[in-house]
């Protein structure tokens, strides 16, 4: 058994893993980053990069196709969908790649010194890992390997769901789509197809979407989508699938309101931490549903061992895990106990248009007893507005 010496390890290649990485090779620890697939993690292979290139071309199209324009001939200016449904998905693979290409990340972990190690990692005990049958050690760890979709146990879902990982597997738009779920990447998705030209129709079992946005703007939103023609079932808790040769159809209780047919289903409930086959009890370190349990420092029960981003369970988004990375990092490594800090974090939603919040909404407000005034003002009259008919 061949055995590496480090100190530090930083198990996860994602926008966390990156930046502790960078930062602790930076300052001159030697330092290893593990990572079982490709760098970059969810954010650049099947989150933010392909989703915000598929909505950015959806916006396009949509707008192009609803000109605020008197047309002399009936669809003059509409863009045929037979046109672009075998190209988008292509494009969207393409500006992922390029964006990977265009990515500094290997660039700094190579001036620093730092060694990639791609493989499986688990924990043998607190400062020894076992990748592909060779022990590593380190003096200290910081976990940052993510989250993956949640897809929970309903009547009749066994294969060939999407989820936003497998969603950008497709080789052409669909002609129609279900999308179970109302949380931001169900709804973003959910829009940008619509916009693309699919036949989408949403299912939430909840009497809203987007439940951490502003109510309010949750509400005037979707009655946005709604009036877009975008089809939306509240309150419609999915327990059967159907697949057959029309499609996906899904149902209530007792095959109740059984929904029309859809090329595809796309499953969009939540995320989970990747914690699997870590052999996290090996090391002793603590973790539950949610992911691994650390305090206000990041650090985790292990007293040489931190965690970051999607997998504490907290925020998941890449500019807080590139925060809380950071601060692990400082945490680690200097002769600091600096703590986090998510007041005022922003929160966006990357609809059309878009949501946003900084710190708390007014139903997070009202749950903590605060004191708050709620100010309004509309674009109505809001000259950028009025030019984009927002």
């Amino acid at each position: 058994m061949k055995n590496r010496n480090f100190g530090l390890m930083v198990i996860g290649g994602g926008a966390a893993g990156l930046v502790a990485s960078i930062a602790a090779g930076a300052i001159g620890v030697k330092t290893a980053l593990v990572e079982k697939n490709r760098l970059g993690g969810e954010c650049s292979w099947t989150g933010c990069i392909p989703s915000k290139t598929l909505i950015s071309l959806g916006n396009l199209i949509y707008k192009a196709n609803h000109l605020p324009l008197k047309k002399e001939k009936k669809n003059e200016t509409n863009i045929p969908f037979a046109d672009y449904k075998n190209q988008v998905m292509d494009y969207v693979r393409e500006t992922t790649r390029n964006a990977s290409k265009a990515s500094k990340a290997r660039d700094l972990l190579t001036r620093y010194g730092v060694e990639i190690i791609f493989g499986s990692p688990k924990f043998l005990d607190h400062h020894n890992i076992e990748i592909d049958k060779l022990n590593y050690h380190a003096k200290k760890f910081i976990i940052c390997t993510g989250s993956s979709p949640v897809v929970p146990k309903i009547n009749g879902l066994r294969r060939g769901y999407l989820t936003n990982q497998t969603i950008w597997n497709l080789k052409k738009l669909p002609d129609s789509l279900l999308v179970i779920g109302g949380g931001p990447i169900g709804v973003e998705l959910a829009q940008a197809f619509h916009h693309l030209g699919t036949q989408v129709t949403l299912f939430n079992d909840l009497n809203r979407l987007l439940i951490h946005d502003d109510a309010e703007l949750a509400e005037d939103f979707t009655k946005y989508l709604e009036n877009e023609g975008l089809k939306i079932n509240l309150n419609y808790s999915v327990s059967k699938i159907i697949k057959d040769k029309k499609g996906w159809r899904v149902s209530m209780k007792d095959d109740k309101n059984i929904s029309e047919p859809g090329e595809h289903l796309l499953i969009a409930l939540g995320r989970k931490a990747n914690l699997e086959d870590l052999n996290l009890e090996a090391a002793d370190i603590l973790y539950d549903r949610k992911g691994i349990k650390v305090n206000r420092h990041l650090k985790t029960s292990v007293s040489n061992i931190w965690a970051a981003g999607d997998c504490i369970g907290g925020y998941q988004f890449s500019h807080i895990a590139e925060l809380e990375a950071k601060l692990a990092v400082r945490n680690a490594l200097l002769p600091l106990n600096a703590s986090i800090n998510y007041q005022g974090a922003p929160w966006t939603t990357f609809t059309e248009p878009e949501l946003a919040h900084l710190g708390y909404t007014e139903e997070e407000c009202k749950e903590k007893g605060l004191n708050y005034r709620v100010y309004r003002q509309s674009f109505e009259h809001d000259d950028r507005a009025m030019t984009e008919r927002t």
